[in-house]
């Protein structure tokens, strides 16, 4: 694998990580009948799930800690898991992943202890195993969603799980094995109306165009997806896959598509807040307009640098 492939590799190992804990941003543990709710419990975890969903991560992490105490103090299984795992998500983004798998074991516990569905959370620690180069281990995990005995898996969690298994399969570059996995998902999202859930087919679609040297057919399949997470209103994710989409129209030498991705995924990065992802992803776009002789996407490229460079103080 040269140095281009594998650092389009670890982009997009990355970026699916990250909206793969999007998809599964809440754990389904179910709460007893007769159960009172906790306020001050439900507005941090109501808090939490919006900073996580703006990528204030560390923020996050905070207040679903503040929420875990509050479960405990209620002594409630259903609480601890929820928060649990949410919190163990927070660990995962921060790449600490001893930290997530510790909050993962007591929010299985917990779960586990009301007879709730951990489908979530099984398939949340596969990610995790893979994250730490335990490939076996995440195979493990997701079969035990895909052969559920009691059937609480459902057809999100099929699909999730499936996905995950494509994606391994990419990591090997074994394209034939990874397009199984995306029929297979493709067969459980039929139907689906999750625009986040049908962007993940659109992202293995695209690693699998990769590898079998189909750059042009890839970034349209990474456009795609990016249509599909702007629907979902999941911008950070969005920027992440027009950047694919950009690498693969490079790859293509299609420069000026290269540079009108890499413009839309800077421009949605600064306005996120991601003034270091927006400087590199502008001066790619600056490159790649350059490329391509395009003087407009040249000049609009320079006017959006200029402009992250002025608010970060570097003028």
């Amino acid at each position: 694998m040269n140095r281009q492939t594998l650092s389009v590799a670890v982009a997009f190992y990355l970026c699916g990580l990250v909206f793969f804990l999007m998809l599964s941003s809440c754990a389904t543990s179910a709460r007893p009948k007769g159960e009172a709710i906790d306020a001050e419990f439900s507005a941090a975890m109501s808090a939490g799930r919006v900073a996580f969903e703006q990528g204030l991560t560390e923020q996050a992490a905070t207040i679903y800690q503040q929420a875990l105490q509050r479960a405990r103090v209620m002594d409630s299984a259903a609480a601890i898991g929820d928060a649990a795992y949410n919190l163990a998500a927070c660990h995962i983004r921060l790449s600490q992943f001893e930290k997530a798998r510790f909050l993962l074991a007591e929010a299985k516990t917990e779960v586990l202890s009301v007879q709730g569905d951990i489908s979530d959370i099984l398939l949340v620690e596969a990610k995790v195993a893979r994250s730490q180069g335990q490939p076996d281990e995440a195979l493990a995990l997701t079969e035990q969603v895909l052969s559920d005995a009691e059937a609480t898996s459902t057809n999100n969690h099929r699909v999730q799980a499936h996905l995950l298994r494509g994606q391994m399969a990419c990591d090997q570059e074994d394209a034939a094995l990874a397009a199984r996995e995306l029929q297979m998902a493709a067969k459980f999202a039929a139907g689906a109306s999750d625009s986040g859930l049908r962007a993940g087919l659109s992202r293995l679609a695209g690693r699998i165009h990769l590898i079998r040297k189909e750059p042009v057919m890839a970034a349209r399949e990474f456009d795609r997806e990016a249509f599909l997470l702007q629907q979902a209103e999941q911008y950070a994710q969005m920027a992440g896959a027009l950047q694919s989409a950009a690498e693969s129209y490079r790859q293509a030498g299609n420069y000026r598509l290269a540079a009108d991705r890499y413009f839309r995924a800077a421009r949605s990065s600064f306005a996120q807040g991601q003034n270091s992802a927006a400087l590199q992803l502008g001066n790619l776009a600056l490159s790649s307009a350059n490329d391509a002789a395009d003087q407009m996407a040249v000049a609009r490229a320079r006017a959006l640098l200029d402009e992250i460079e002025t608010s970060a103080g570097s003028k």
